[in-house]
């Protein structure tokens, strides 16, 4: 880990910005509680229409071939290892830095306290070999952990909201999204899934139906390694409407989520 984003948040305040529809909901309030706290901004992929980070982690090889040439040069840029310098250099040419992480997925028996294999995804971090183990499937949850070995003194998190925020029908008809950008299934968006792929065609129910199984699935996981990442000694809470509903506090920026409300 390189001494210039590891200086920038040891003993700050960290705020983690994902790219949730939230994030573009309630801009206006997440903006002005930027504004008046000393925070340093942690952004993943395609965040740049809506605010510059300070720190800009880029994991997602799809989503930067196609949203990478909107990087602006006062971000801290850093890169996950497996991306190939080529790659890198199709829209930065500036200084970077890397992080190393294990890419693998949950198994329902790894989080069964009767399997052998039980525990086997908690995360962890190897300080002699710069690498962070556990199983992530979003940047936002490894950014926490990152975050937190780094000695960030506190670390809030906005536009975590979930893949399966909306309801399966909210997606299908576009009235909702998965991102700040985009409509419906918008995770499909710089991704080997064609977005029209979900809403044209004569299978287009069943392809929509998977998708949003799938995008279930992520959710869980992620909740899993939510779970694992406050059991390694991380404090985190997300201040905008979310799924992982044991780290949602509506108080700091005063909103309340119409779902539970309405329930």
């Amino acid at each position: 880990m390189s001494k210039k984003s590891e200086k920038m948040i040891k003993k700050k305040h960290v705020l983690i910005v994902g790219a949730g529809p939230s994030l573009k909901r309630y801009w206006d309030k997440i903006d002005d509680f930027i504004n008046k706290n000393d925070v340093v901004t942690v952004a993943c992929n395609r965040i740049n229409h809506i605010l510059t980070p300070d720190i800009h982690f880029w994991t997602d090889k799809y989503r930067y071939k196609k949203f990478g040439n909107e990087i602006n040069k006062k971000s801290r840029v850093i890169f996950y290892k497996g991306f190939p310098e080529d790659m890198i250099r199709l829209h930065w040419s500036g200084d970077y830095e890397v992080i190393k992480y294990t890419m693998k997925l949950w198994k329902d028996r790894y989080d069964d306290p009767k399997d052998s294999r039980f525990q086997i995804g908690s995360v962890r971090y190897s300080s002699e070999l710069k690498r962070f183990y556990g199983y992530f499937r979003t940047m936002g949850a490894l950014s926490i952990l990152w975050a937190h070995v780094n000695k960030a003194s506190k670390i809030s998190v906005v536009g975590m909201d979930g893949y399966a925020y909306f309801t399966k029908e909210e997606l299908k008809s576009r009235e909702g999204s998965q991102h700040c950008y985009g409509k419906g299934f918008s995770d499909a968006i710089g991704s080997p899934t064609r977005p029209s792929s979900l809403r044209h065609g004569p299978d287009k129910d069943k392809k929509s139906d998977d998708f949003y199984e799938i995008s279930v699935k992520k959710d869980i996981d992620i909740a899993r390694t939510l779970r694992s990442i406050e059991k390694y000694g991380a404090k985190f809470e997300i201040l905008t409407p979310t799924v992982y509903k044991d780290y949602y506090n509506p108080d700091i920026l005063n909103i309340k989520d119409e779902r539970d409300i309405e329930g």
